[in-house]
């Protein structure tokens, strides 16, 4: 009975978080082994220019922009693992995301580097006055909290690009307001990182030497930090941003047929009968554009998919 009880009972989202994690680890541990290429080239180009032009904070922070296009693979990735799509050859489709997206994603590289740059120089500022007057701890709280919602920002830029063709203007406005309104999921993907980012400041205290302190960071930045702190950022905030952008998208569709209408909202369609998907292994599907054969047509494996998570979020709603 207790049993029963435990099967029954709804998953906490940390449970699910965790399962997904780690049922599909070796495709994150990938995922972190192929972003760690472009790290290396990135971190091996800004040593040398420092070796050149001298070190310099602007320099430190430049791999944002070199690293920014190669981590929309990332982001797509750790999207259909986060949401429980059937995942299966990462290295083509993180290649394809890289190469759709490149150029979209060199510009929020910019934007990002910017946001950093102008938050290093502010925090450093007021701590460097606080000794002048009590007014600028008051100053920097506020600077704290600006630079946290930045963050937030930041948290839904790459995903929503990855995921909507929406215009530039509109990724960012829709990202700055939900920086605000999903306050609840932003803080829960905040406190991942922080999680992460403790078991990590956990595993280098061991280390004593310059030298081996290097190593481990560089093994962690290869093996653990950058796929797993965006699958936990995507885990929490992936499922309000969709729902948010595909109402507002239907709103938009029921506005204009209203206009087009004579003022009047269109009737609401009644639900859609449950889709028999028993023809098919849904085990073996992956999200991808191969085709495979369903209800006596070919349809793509990853809309397959689509419209089973669909039908269960449509289920889970009803229940």
């Amino acid at each position: 009975m207790d049993k029963d009880k435990d099967r029954d009972r709804k998953r906490m989202r940390f449970e699910v978080l965790l399962e997904r994690y780690f049922t599909n680890f070796p495709k994150i541990l990938l995922l972190n082994l192929i972003f760690a290429v472009p790290s290396a080239v990135a971190v091996g180009a800004i040593y040398g220019l420092m070796r050149l032009i001298g070190e310099n904070i602007l320099l430190y922070l430049l791999p944002i922009v070199l690293l920014y296009p190669f981590y929309s693979g990332m982001v797509a990735c750790c999207r259909n693992i986060a949401r429980g799509d059937a995942v299966s050859r990462i290295l083509p489709y993180y290649l394809s995301v890289v190469k759709e997206h490149f150029g979209g994603f060199l510009l929020h590289g910019v934007v990002a580097y910017v946001a950093a740059v102008l938050s290093y120089f502010a925090i450093s500022l007021y701590i460097h006055i606080l000794s002048v007057s009590w007014f600028f701890y008051v100053l920097l709280f506020i600077c704290i909290i600006i630079v946290m919602f930045v963050l937030f920002m930041l948290f839904y830029v790459p995903l929503m690009t990855v995921t909507f063709e929406l215009r530039l203007r509109y990724i960012y406005k829709n990202s700055f307001l939900m920086s605000f309104g999903e306050l609840k999921n932003n803080l829960f993907a905040l406190f991942g990182i922080a999680v992460v980012a403790a078991i990590c400041f956990t595993v280098t205290i061991v280390f004593r030497t310059p030298i081996s302190l290097a190593i481990a960071v560089g093994a962690m930045w290869a093996l653990l930090i950058p796929a797993t702190c965006t699958f936990v950022t995507v885990f929490f905030i992936y499922d309000g941003m969709y729902n948010i952008i595909v109402n507002k998208a239907q709103r938009k569709q029921n506005l204009e047929a209203a206009i087009n209408n004579g003022g009047k909202m269109p009737e609401p369609k009644p639900a859609d009968p449950l889709e028999d998907f028993s023809d098919i292994d849904v085990s073996t599907l992956r999200d991808t554009d191969d085709y495979i054969f369903h209800n006596g047509k070919m349809v793509k494996q990853s809309t397959i998919l689509r419209l089973i998570r669909e039908q269960q979020e449509r289920e889970d709603k009803h229940e």
